[in-house]
């Protein structure tokens, strides 16, 4: 038997070769820097964070099927599925990243600074990968326009109030709210739901695109026991990989005299965005366009909501007090309020069109932002 066919089978071929790159790579930088070879340490901290990552996207390509067949076995609402199944799925890496910030390394403000900015990679990287490879000008609908996109700046400009009001320090009080917030979109999601479950049957559009997806997917589930197992295997596996990514990069920054946080907004935050953006840019190929946009605002709203919030609670129920925030760069949190208004307007004008020009700057306003974001 090859040893090396759970790695064949879990990354695939062409994944493969790049994760043994990579693992060889930190090998040797690792066996150099124990020389004393001092560049041998960026080397080293830099291949680690790309083996996570690449770790990190495999394991949500097996959480996903996973995921969605323990959803179709128990008849989920599709609405519920979009809130929770696949928010899961896209945004547990920010998930384990928050809570390896607040309870083991008891830096809360990386976590901040993570989710913030994920959600600026996804307001604006994703839905530019996914206008520059659509074969035509994404028009979305206006449902999702109005409901994802205006319901997500509400969360943004909640987000912005919870740190310009409590700055120092967030207790259960300030969880409840981002809580009640997310139960408030679960809410909006299966009103809609209903609604369109009223107006008409599924099309044979739709079913003809499930049918490919399923013809897509690598992994055989046979079982809900087995579909189970994948979902806490690969939950195990991207909090793993989190762990790693999260110290590589501090450690990164540390060699290159960059505050953490910037780290989190920056390296960190564009490591545990790459499930979002596999899902949107395969919906935009498909043609599949409100199904590519409203993952990013509905993994936004997951990851201000719920990867802030369960955090902040564990940590209060482990040490009876509340999470310490030091987060001096509150210009990270107007840039995301900014690049949400600019998304909201992108999406809205030339009647819901997202063409290849606005999704190109897009890309260049991230660019300039990250940029700008190692003056703060």
């Amino acid at each position: 038997m090859n040893p090396f066919a759970p790695l064949l089978f879990f990354f695939g071929k062409d994944m493969f070769r790049h994760a043994i790159l990579f693992f060889g790579i930190s090998v040797i930088a690792w066996l150099l820097k124990l020389n004393g070879i001092a560049w041998a340490g960026y080397l080293l901290w830099i291949s680690l964070i790309m083996i996570a990552t690449l770790i990190i996207w495999k394991a949500g390509d097996f959480f996903s099927p996973a995921a969605t067949y323990v959803q179709e076995k128990h008849d989920i609402p599709q609405s519920i599925k979009a809130a929770v199944i696949d928010a899961i799925a896209s945004s547990f890496p920010e998930f384990c990243v928050a809570i390896i910030a607040v309870i083991l390394i008891g830096r809360a403000e990386v976590g901040i600074s993570t989710i913030v900015g994920s959600a600026l990679y996804n307001v604006l990287v994703i839905p530019a990968v996914a206008g520059l490879v659509a074969a035509s000008p994404m028009v979305i609908s206006r449902e999702v326009v109005w409901r994802d996109n205006i319901y997500y700046l509400c969360v943004v400009l909640l987000l912005g109030a919870m740190l310009w009001q409590f700055p120092n320090e967030w207790g259960a009080g300030v969880a409840v709210v981002f809580l009640l917030a997310y139960l408030g979109y679960v809410f909006l999601l299966q009103r809609d739901f209903k609604k369109a479950k009223k107006q008409k049957a599924d099309s044979p559009e739709t079913e003809v695109m499930k049918t490919e997806v399923d013809e897509d997917d690598e992994l055989e589930l046979t079982s809900e026991k087995k579909a189970w197992m994948w979902i806490i295997g690969m939950m195990i596996v991207m909090g793993g990989a989190s762990h790693l990514l999260v110290e590589s990069s501090l450690a990164l920054g540390d060699m290159l005299g960059i505050d953490g946080v910037i780290m989190g907004f920056v390296v960190i935050a564009a490591g545990t965005s790459v499930p979002d953006t596999a899902l949107s840019v395969i919906s935009a190929r498909k043609g599949q366009y409100d199904a590519a946009v409203s993952n990013v605002f509905g993994s936004n709203i997951f990851d201000i909501c719920i990867c802030l919030s369960i955090p902040v609670l564990l940590a209060l129920a482990i040490s009876g007090e509340p999470t310490s925030i030091d987060l001096p760069q509150l210009g990270l949190i107007w840039s995301l309020i900014g690049a949400t208004f600019l998304a909201v307007y992108f999406f809205w004008s030339n009647n819901y069109t997202l063409t290849k020009l606005k999704a190109g700057m897009m890309g260049i306003l991230y660019l300039l932002i990250i940029l700008i974001s190692f003056t703060f």
